[in-house]
């Protein structure tokens, strides 16, 4: 049996009643079957009143020919006149109802906060389809979670992360899932996000380092922003993973170029530095030949005109002792520029075996004639047979130029350089000591020395680049150096290299 239709009759054609009769219209009173058969208002321009008579529906200036409808229900009197409810009450048919303006209004107020109800129901609704669809097409890691670290919701890039199911993850702690601990993040270094957040009432983040699986870890930025209600209580965190690892090798790469880079040209610089000293230094060397081929040519010339064309048996023998010399000086002469050109020649960079008692012959003879003119005494104990190095030998040479140079300048008119190299079998490393007898380092100053720019020597001697790149290359090439000073007494370096496998 259908249902029974409530049939309406309305005073007052005004804004209300149009309202009433919107509402029918677009059904927003589904539980309500009703349809207005009449209006009545003495005012024919009253906006119900028109929209009555547009729809059809019968209109009067009079409410008592409402009572001539058959069939009808109910009477709703909108317009707030006493007089006239009392006389719609007196003269209506026993069984027609009437709803005045108070009660009309109470249902009307209800009806919108349905109306609204509704409204705000579509919105949830839409809104929450709206969040589903970005929680799922999200690539980055995300977790709903609870105050107390209970997650609550994920998407399927953290399941697909963490190689869980959805069951496996619900109602863990994040910490159980995201490190695989039973504790919380906590402390400076490892600190929790998501209890900042709670405590700021705003955004955090924090750097973590995630394990992927059992030998892979990556990092990831994970930031908290809380959900905070009209009253101020957080309800929920959102927490979004950002992976880091990609960006911070690219950035470690780039900047481990940088250094490289940096490391290359230093020792070039430096090389510079040293190879001026060096050469001032062999000039007084290449003089002394010179001088000598000079004079021993003024000697043989002189010899040769005094002779008019004629040498005696005894010229001729001295005068090839002359020659001797002279092609014995040019030798000498040609070797000490040969030396300095070997030092000078920028090589690319380029990791090859290096036997280390090699190099340390090559610097001795650069440093020969200084080490003669200041009257040091050499003692040399060289290992051998010697391993080789894995390493690049223009830093090699530079580092090991840069310590023997440094004790050569550390004593001032004699003194003792003593260098050992040995091969530690058990830790795989070649050593190298170089010890001197100078004026030694300041005990202020021995945890400084590898610093960039520090120098205790005047501005002519160095600009405080020497240690510091020797440190650079000693650990480029995955070495050790320690330093032992007494001042007044001497400095001894000590130098490790693995050795090439």
């Amino acid at each position: 049996m259908p249902e029974k239709v409530l049939r309406l009759a309305i005073i007052g054609g005004g804004k209300r009643c149009e309202q009433i009769l919107n509402l029918l219209d677009a059904d927003k009173l589904r539980h309500l079957k009703a349809e207005v058969v009449a209006v009545a208002d003495i005012n024919p321009s009253a906006p119900g009143f028109r929209k009555a008579r547009e729809k059809g529906i019968f209109t009067t200036d009079n409410y008592i020919d409402f009572f001539s409808i058959p069939h009808l229900d109910l009477v709703i009197e909108l317009t707030g006149n006493e007089s006239l409810l009392q006389d719609l009450i007196q003269h209506k048919p026993p069984h027609l109802r009437v709803l005045d303006l108070a009660m009309s209004r109470i249902c009307e107020d209800m009806i919108h906060f349905q109306t609204e109800l509704q409204s705000r129901e579509r919105q949830m609704r839409k809104a929450d389809l709206y969040f589903r669809k970005l929680f799922s097409i999200v690539h980055d890691p995300i977790m709903v979670l609870k105050p107390d670290c209970t997650i609550e919701d994920v998407n399927e890039a953290l399941l697909q992360l963490v190689g869980m199911s959805r069951e496996e993850v619900l109602g863990k702690k994040c910490h159980e899932v995201s490190h695989r601990s039973l504790k919380p993040c906590s402390g400076p270094q490892h600190e929790c996000p998501l209890q900042k957040a709670l405590a700021d009432r705003a955004a955090a983040h924090a750097v973590h380092e995630h394990p992927i699986s059992e030998t892979e870890f990556r990092y990831y930025d994970v930031m908290a922003y809380p959900l905070i209600t009209d009253d101020g209580q957080v309800v929920n965190i959102l927490e979004i993973w950002r992976d880091l690892s990609g960006l911070l090798e690219k950035q470690v790469a780039v900047k481990t170029r940088q250094i490289k880079e940096d490391l290359a040209r230093l020792v070039h610089e430096d090389k510079m530095i040293a190879l001026g000293k060096l050469v001032a230094s062999a000039v007084h060397e290449i003089n002394n030949p010179l001088a000598a081929i000079h004079m021993f040519g003024k000697v043989m010339l002189r010899m040769v005109k005094r002779a008019g064309g004629g040498l005696t048996p005894e010229d001729l023998k001295e005068m090839e002792g002359f020659l001797e010399l002279v092609c014995s000086e040019s030798k000498r002469c040609g070797d000490i520029v040969t030396h300095l050109l070997s030092f000078s020649r920028h090589r690319p960079m380029l990791e090859q075996h290096l036997n280390v008692n090699d190099i340390l012959h090559k610097i001795i003879r650069l440093l020969k004639h200084k080490m003669e003119l200041q009257k040091i005494q050499l003692m040399m104990e060289l290992t051998t047979p010697l391993p080789d190095i894995p390493g690049d030998l223009d830093q090699v040479q530079q580092c090991l130029m840069n310590i023997v140079f440094n004790a050569v300048e550390s004593m001032h008119g004699s003194g003792r350089l003593s260098i050992h190299t040995h091969h530690n079998a058990a830790a795989h490393q070649v050593e190298i000591e170089v010890q001197d007898t100078g004026i030694g380092i300041p005990e202020e100053n021995l945890p400084r020395i590898f610093e960039p720019f520090f120098s205790t020597k005047t501005e002519e001697k160095g600009i405080g680049l020497g240690l510091a790149v020797v440190y650079g290359i000693v650990k480029e090439h995955r070495g050790d150096i320690t330093v032992e000073s007494r001042e007044g007494v001497g400095t001894c370096f000590r130098i490790s290299f693995p050795t090439a496998t």
